[in-house]
This record gives structure tokens, sequence and C-alpha cells, in this order.
């Protein structure tokens, strides 16, 4: 089993190799493991670019958190390194902030808020919602979210203070979160606790729980390019979730 260390580097990656001795509970794709004050990722039996791989460390862990990244976020994990021919530290920083500690201690803290009917919601109207399950509404830039969900209770503290809506069913996520936001954030859109996730294009590489719908915002957009490794266009990304959790994707503003 290949893991993926949050603290350390072995060779030109974070990635290093399970003894076989470890533990007695079977450990499986996507479990997070600890060794003294470490954190390890299990990423698979295989990797992408293996190649790079052929002399890696063994170390001892043991299981913390059983499926602490999905089977379809684990797939995408992959499909990041292979399709932008990058390195697992490079794309694993999408998918979490550096403090691995500090997101377990948050999952106790989250508000088990009631699920709503998405009909009666009002603030949304504009967008047709998945009615089972959850859906995601990417925009390119926050002028544009601010102009389209324009709503004086919804978005507007967002942009002076940094701060954003985040109430009954509808979370919004943007790059200048909080690290503890980011990290209830994560821990609600796991379990399911937000249905409608409304987010600037760096926020996407959530672990949803049940994503039935990806609403795509004005895909011409230059912003949809990242210029920093990893360089990957969100299209591209959003067509392979589309694919890994059988999600309907929505293109508005062409």
């Amino acid at each position: 089993m290949y893991l993926y260390s949050f603290d350390r580097f072995f060779g030109v990656d974070k990635v290093c190799l399970l003894a076989e001795t470890t533990g007695k509970k079977k450990i499986k794709s996507g479990d997070l493991l600890i060794f003294g004050n470490q954190y390890f990722l299990a990423i698979g039996e295989t990797l992408s670019f293996s190649e790079q791989y052929q002399h890696l460390t063994t170390t001892q862990a043991e299981l913390v958190y059983k499926e602490f990244l999905s089977f379809p976020a684990l797939k995408l994990l992959h499909w990041m390194v292979e399709h932008h021919y990058t390195t697992y530290k490079s794309v694993i920083r999408l998918f979490f902030a550096a403090n691995i500690e500090k997101l377990l201690e948050r999952e106790s803290k989250l508000k088990h808020w009631k699920i709503e009917t998405l009909k009666d919601w009002n603030v949304l109207k504009q967008f047709s919602l998945a009615q089972e399950g959850q859906t995601l509404i990417v925009f390119p830039d926050l002028w544009t979210m601010f102009n389209q969900c324009w709503n004086e209770e919804f978005l507007k503290p967002c942009l002076p203070a940094g701060r954003c809506w985040n109430d009954g069913n509808i979370v919004t996520l943007l790059s200048s979160n909080t690290e503890k936001q980011k990290d209830v954030h994560r821990w609600e859109i796991k379990k399911w606790l937000k249905s409608v996730i409304i987010c600037t294009y760096a926020e996407i590489f959530q672990d949803f729980h049940n994503l039935k719908k990806i609403i795509f915002i004005d895909p011409h957009k230059r912003y949809y390019a990242s210029q920093q490794d990893p360089r990957y266009k969100v299209g591209e990304v959003i067509e392979e979730m589309k694919n890994l959790y059988g999600a309907e994707v929505e293109i508005v503003g062409v």
C-alpha cells in the first residue's frame, strides 16, 4: 500500500510504502493513518508515474480514520497527477489544508443542520438545483458570483470583510476563507450537511458525499486556467468529476 505523508518528504515527493507488519486492522485506500505525530493518507496499491517511485522508504503506521477521502475524490487525486504530469505533493494541497490534526479536531464541532427542501429556497431561484443530492455552483471569480447571486442576506457580507454566508443547507467557499472555515466546510460537505455548494474555481476539490449536479458559470473566462502547478483547466476537471460522481453538468453563460 502506498502512503502520502503530510509531514515529510521521501525523495522527490511525499510518497512512501506501508510496512506489511503494520496494525491488525485492514488498511484501505482513502484511510488516514498515523505514526507518532505524523499523518499519512493511504492512496492505493498503484500510483501515477510509478516509475518515479522505484526506491521508496517503508514506514510503520496505524489506522486513525477510515474513509478519510472517498473513492471518487481519491480517483480525482490520481487523475490530477497523471493528467497534468505533476507530483502528489503538488495536487494534495488542492484537497487539504496543511494541518490534518486541526482538521480532525474540527469534525466534532460541526453544527448539524436539518435538511431543507430545495424548492422552498428563493435565494438561488435563478438556478435549477438538483432535487436530490448535492449541487455545486462554480464561478470564475468573486465579482461574477456577487453579480449573479446578489442578495443582502447572502453574498454581500462576503466581500468587504472576507466573511461568507453559511446557514441552513447552502455554503459559499472562497479562497479568502480562513483555514478553520475551510476545515469546517470540508466536513459539512463530506457528511452531506450542505446540499448547495457555491464556490470560486479553486475550491472545487471537495470530498462530496452525493454530488448530483454541477453548474458551471461562464466557462470562457480566463480565470478557469490555473497558472501554477498543477496547471489545470477547470472545465476538464469538472468533466472528470462528472464521470466519477455520475453528476449532471449544466453550463451557464456560454
